[in-house]
């Protein structure tokens, strides 16, 4: 079970962008679940061993999560944990709920008690550290990512060397650029590293590598309105005006009430 989908806070919005990209270009992302086995039929509940219903209910909790219903998910999850109060993915779920809420304080004990059980799970430690990365604790932040990478069982360490990238991008951009490579190298095509090293390009005013990047960043049914931008922005720089209307043209199909595109009519291209 792999659950990624964040809402309603706005220290999590950048985590919106990575689902949507992510899940279409056929990974996963931003918040995570530990995976377990998909093929194996779950015996009826009542025949369940605690550790499978306490799963059950810690999944029922994780589809309110990413539906937006916290009030139901916590009613799951404390079925989970009172059921097994063992059960590591519960916490996890809880820390990620807790986040959306805004309770730091529960958010943190969740996470560290996920942590306790579990430390070598690297989608708990991937949502820890990005739980950091969006508290001004990027340091910290980037420790986990690299935890959770060097995990040979990891089976998405792209998700955490993107989200490295987007951690690092405001004070090292050498870093946040490495990692976005090393997330390329990982998973070829990944569009949200595409994204991420066309925005340093771009900064660096490097118009045709931007470009490029661009192509990959676009390989998605889905790209986020901040990605649109970009490509109207680049486009812009390179004197393209049909390839600039086009961006503005998906902009304001698919986000007409994105704050980019109610701003096209008087902000300007940095």
């Amino acid at each position: 079970m792999i659950v990624h989908r964040v809402f309603a806070s706005p220290h999590w919005r950048g985590v919106l962008a990575v689902v949507a990209l992510a899940l279409v270009a056929g990974c996963t992302t931003k918040q995570t679940v530990s995976e377990g086995p998909q093929a194996v039929p779950l015996p009826p509940p009542q025949l369940a061993s605690p550790g499978v219903r306490a799963q059950l209910h810690t999944e029922l909790g994780a589809g309110y999560y990413e539906r937006g219903q916290m009030e139901v998910a916590l009613d799951e999850l404390n079925l989970a944990i009172k059921i097994d109060p063992s059960y590591a993915q519960a916490y996890n779920i809880f820390g990620l709920v807790y986040a959306v809420l805004g309770d730091d304080r529960k958010a943190e004990q969740s996470f560290g008690q996920a942590l306790q059980l579990a430390p070598n799970d690297s989608d708990i430690r991937h949502n820890w550290g990005w739980y950091l990365c969006q508290h001004g604790r990027e340091r910290e932040a980037i420790g986990e990512f690299e935890t959770a990478v060097r995990n040979p069982l990891y089976r998405t360490p792209e998700v955490a060397l993107v989200n490295a990238g987007r951690c690092s991008q405001p004070f090292d951009e050498r870093a946040a650029e490495n990692y976005y490579r090393r997330a390329l190298a990982a998973q070829p095509g990944n569009p949200l590293a595409s994204l991420g090293l066309a925005q340093i390009a771009y900064k660096a005013r490097r118009y045709d590598e931007a470009r490029a990047w661009m192509r990959g960043a676009m390989l998605t049914t889905n790209p986020p309105p901040e990605g649109l931008r970009l490509g109207m922005c680049v486009e812009r720089r390179l004197g393209d005006r049909q390839a600039e209307l086009s961006y503005v043209s998906q902009m304001k199909n698919r986000y007409p009430n994105a704050p980019e595109t109610q701003a096209l009519a008087t902000e300007t291209c940095e």
